[in-house]
């Protein structure tokens, strides 16, 4: 991918996120790396493949209102460069309609598709005439598929659906948490301020986040070298607040990857206490062990199957964070090509994993400790059917509190569930 224009990249890596279901981070992050691109071109294809994600369906309707052949008749290449060009038209305003036609057309021949230019040029240029006004329904207006959009409405009524969809929208800002147990957030403060940095304390939050603007690549900085801050969702400190851990304790967190709520934990626990991270793949493990040593936090992080009951860790923890495998539609602000990759089939797949690492993990908690269930969706079926159902199985539990967090505009989507061990 060395020689290729940005374009040409986001083309790709949309193929590969949309034809082939690779994550859209991940698909990101390998082509950039591979790319000789400049910070200002990679930041272009970023938005440039996130946006035509967010409104893939909308875009697709542009697309079928014009062109003779439907989307999903078109050769994948020309699909995902007339999405990534009305993604420029339409979604996009600092690029020039002109320009993005043009460029699409470029492309289309440079690729070995001459025979389809005037095609290209057509549609696009159809596209960036039209100003029709024409109503349209909420699930395609925020691009959402009918039946998640149905789910959606079953879930959270009308107006909450409304308002999941209009705030998943949203573009998600840098967020970052103060790692105190080596600096104070008025000192970091500082540091962003010398190192050229725009950050500023995230309002109406009880814990020391900041908002990093137009900051590039973070792994540059010394202060991120240095371990005094990690990226982490807000929305995340639902369930940590939800642990209230205190010093010296015992605490699990199961399926923990990449490592955010643990070391939150151990930043809570003055980094005084005994943190287990556990997570099923090796090299999430690994991630989160590179993290912790930047971090300097004493957390443990290893390989371990949420399904599979280890007797060593029976009855050993005063708590345990459970932040299963879900859907992740309350964080479609950072992935949102999960509106197109979920399926009802997957709900219902999930919720029974979900079930079975509950049941493991109402084992390893102490008799009055207390056991936090957390996803970041909004599937009933994985949040409050999953609760009603352990509850059933296990009098010895007791429902303590339980809150569906909706997306906001800088925090994701989560369900938090507070279950005490009685005895």
């Amino acid at each position: 991918m060395n020689n290729k224009t940005d374009r040409a990249i986001a083309v790709l890596v949309l193929a590969e996120v949309l034809e082939t279901g690779a994550y859209a981070n991940i698909a990101l992050r390998k082509a950039l790396a591979e790319s000789n691109i400049d910070p200002r071109a990679r930041a272009f294809v970023t938005d440039m493949v996130n946006e035509t994600l967010r409104n893939l369906i909308k875009i697709d309707s542009y697309l079928n209102k014009f062109s003779k052949t439907p989307v999903d008749k078109m050769k994948p290449f020309i699909r995902n460069l007339l999405r990534i060009s009305v993604c420029q038209i339409k979604f996009m305003d600092k690029i020039p309609d002109r320009a993005a036609v043009n460029e699409a057309v470029v492309m289309v021949k440079n690729y070995g598709f001459g025979n389809l230019s005037g095609f290209v040029n057509a549609v696009l240029r159809n596209v960036s005439r039209d100003v029709s006004n024409e109503m349209e329904s909420t699930h395609v207006k925020y691009s959402y598929p009918k039946w998640l959009w149905d789910k959606l409405k079953l879930w959270l009524g009308e107006e909450g659906a409304h308002e999941f969809c209009v705030n998943s929208h949203q573009p998600p800002p840098v967020i970052v948490l103060t790692n105190t147990c080596k600096i104070s957030p008025d000192d970091l403060a500082v540091q962003f301020e010398n190192e050229g940095i725009d950050a500023t304390p995230l309002e109406n939050s009880a814990h020391s986040f900041f908002v990093l603007r137009q900051v590039g690549d973070i792994t540059r900085l010394s202060s991120f070298k240095n371990g005094l801050f990690y990226v982490l969702d807000p929305g995340t400190m639902h369930a940590v607040d939800a642990m209230t851990v205190q010093s010296g304790q015992t605490i699990l967190d199961l399926c923990a990857a990449p490592g955010g709520k643990s070391f939150a934990m151990a930043i809570a626990m003055k980094n005084e206490g005994s943190i287990l991270s556990y997570d099923i793949h090796p090299h999430r493990v690994e991630l989160i062990n590179q993290t912790r040593k930047r971090l300097g936090l004493s957390v443990m992080a290893s390989v371990k199957d949420a399904t599979v009951f280890d007797p060593q860790l029976s009855e050993i923890a005063d708590a345990v964070l459970l932040d299963v495998p879900c859907s992740g539609f309350g964080t479609i602000r950072k992935h949102p090509e999960i509106k197109y990759s979920r399926s009802v089939q997957d709900i219902t797949e999930l919720a029974v994993l979900q079930r079975k690492m509950l049941a493991v993990a109402a084992k390893y908690v102490k008799p009055g400790g207390r056991l936090v269930y957390c996803t970041c969706t909004v599937a009933t079926e994985e949040n409050g059917d999953n609760i009603y159902h352990f509850l059933k199985a296990h009098p010895n539990y007791k429902l303590t509190s339980a809150q569906q967090i909706m997306p906001q505009a800088t925090s994701d989507g989560f369900y938090v569930a507070v279950l005490q061990r009685i005895n």
